[in-house]
């Protein structure tokens, strides 16, 4: 159901969204059988207007989770191991993906995650023109697109599972920061947090990319540690009196 959805609400028709055509299809089945010049009379009105409801309720359900279902779990033990800048984990993406100055949110992009020498991630996918019947993907969205975040923007880190479309894979959802800059001339600079869930195909994969997102809260917790300054004290001479090293002058009570 949650695919259909998304595909509906996507997906355009003569310009507009499919949903749409579908919300104005009820509405007038509702008018036409509240003037009786359908059968059912006001039935008819009835069964429309439940039916367009129950529609934007779904619509708005499945939209506030991006389409997916994730159900999280204890996370697996592994051991904080970094991806080399060369390394692609395979993953299906969902939310908030840019490119240039756009910005769309996008369910099960097919893609891959990286980690720079900079130690930037990266989620880099590939939107696909896609038709059904006169219903076609808008060319807007067609091409690249990418979820970029540093290791200092990052949250919190769930692992699970997540279901879409009938299909269920192995999960992490990231809850990290994105700055989004100012649009416009009343517009200003805000930070909001924003989830970036990947799903691998593999278990193997997800705890790829766990290791080297741990990797770097390994690396900021020892950061944030202070290191202990070593203060040697000198070592007693034989006699049990303190021997003071050369260069040195100390007060002895």
């Amino acid at each position: 159901m949650s695919r259909l959805i998304y595909h509906l609400d996507r997906m355009l028709l003569a310009g507009a969204p499919t949903v749409r055509w579908i919300d104005g299809l009820l509405l007038l089945l509702g008018v036409l059988g509240g003037f009786g010049f359908v059968p059912g009379h006001f039935l008819t009105t009835g069964v429309c207007l439940v039916l367009l409801i129950s529609f934007i309720w779904l619509r708005r359900h499945w939209r506030t989770r991006d389409y997916v279902q994730f159900r999280e779990s204890a996370t697996p033990s592994v051991t904080p191991q970094p991806l080399a800048p060369s390394d692609s984990v395979p993953i299906h993406a969902s939310g908030y993906f840019t490119v240039e100055e756009k910005s769309e949110r996008f369910t099960w992009l097919q893609g891959y995650y990286r980690t720079f020498a900079t130690r930037e991630h990266a989620v880099i996918c590939l939107v696909q023109p896609k038709r059904f019947l006169l219903a076609e993907w808008p060319e807007k969205d067609v091409g690249m697109w990418y979820v970029f975040f540093f290791p200092k923007s990052v949250r919190k880190i769930r692992y699970g599972e997540v279901s879409y479309g009938g299909m269920t894979q192995t999960c992490l959802a990231i809850e990290h920061e994105i700055v989004i800059p100012k649009r416009g001339r009343f517009s200003r600079e805000r930070t909001v947090q924003e989830t970036v869930l990947l799903a691998s195909p593999t278990d193997e994969d997800t705890r790829r990319i766990l290791a080297d997102l741990l990797h770097d809260t390994v690396a900021k917790r020892e950061e944030a540690t202070p290191r202990k300054q070593s203060n040697p004290q000198p070592d007693p001479a034989p006699n049990g009196q303190v021997k003071i090293p050369m260069g040195e002058t100390r007060r002895l009570d």
